[in-house]
Parts: structure tokens; sequence; C-alpha cells
């Protein structure tokens, strides 16, 4: 059987005329606490970037961090801090990928965190035309 991790490239033009909105990127590590995420939203953060352990995996204690992300309308972009590594809601435990995704943290497998956050940054951004930020990942 072969898998194949990446799509075949499918570009997706969008008009950037300013960049007013802020997206924070953090590096997920064991025993990460949650102030970091909490500051985010203090901050008046727009968006916030996440490089999961593994798979797209988090302390437990950063859970509710992000459900205060998420509660106060700021997406959630989740991608693997590893090299090779492909984000994706596998393991069901208390700050798995699974949870994560039930919860409405949005994957971006394939591309790095840097990456993410620039195409966040221009999703957000986008004032004539909003987009959709779940499908624009």
């Amino acid at each position: 059987m072969i898998h194949f991790h990446h799509a075949p490239l499918q570009k997706h033009y969008v008009e950037v005329s300013t960049i007013e909105k802020k997206v924070a990127l953090f590096k997920v590590y064991a025993g990460m606490e949650v102030d970091l995420l909490y500051a985010a939203i203090d901050c008046h953060y727009d968006g916030v970037v996440l490089e999961g352990l593994g798979q797209g995996n988090v302390p437990p204690a950063v859970v509710a961090g992000i459900r205060a992300l998420l509660d106060h309308q700021i997406p959630v972009v989740l991608v693997s801090r590893c090299f090779n590594g492909i984000a994706q809601g596998v393991y069901g435990y208390d700050g798995g990928g699974k949870m994560l995704e039930d919860m409405g943290v949005i994957y971006a497998p394939g591309i790095s965190g840097q990456k993410a956050r620039l195409k966040l940054l221009i999703g957000l951004n986008q004032v004539h035309s909003p987009i959709e930020v779940a499908h624009f990942f």
C-alpha cells in the first residue's frame, strides 16, 4: 500500500491589501504551562498556531488555554513540530490530537509552524471577502 503524505499542490490565491491582525506561534514542549496561551488572549491576538508534539498533541495542562482561545473565537491551528511530522487527530487522551480536533482545533498537516502562521495571518486579514479559516487549511 502506498501512502502519500502530501496532496498535489493546489494554489489558492487571496488578495492581501493590509496586515493588521496578530497571530502568535508557540512551540509546544513537555511540561508547558498554560499561561502563554492566556497571554495571547490578554494581548488581543487574533489567531494562534501551535507546533504540537508528535502527530499534534499537547500536554494536558495546555488544553484549558486552547479551550479559552476557542471560547474567545480565536482560531487555533496545530502543526507537528517534528521535521517530517504530520499533525492529525489520532490520540484521544487529554491533550491528544483527537480531543483537540473535536474541540475545534484546525490541523495544518504537512506545513511548518512558520508557514501555518503566515497562512493564518493571510486568512484572517481578508476584509473584503472573508475566508472560512478551517476550509482555508
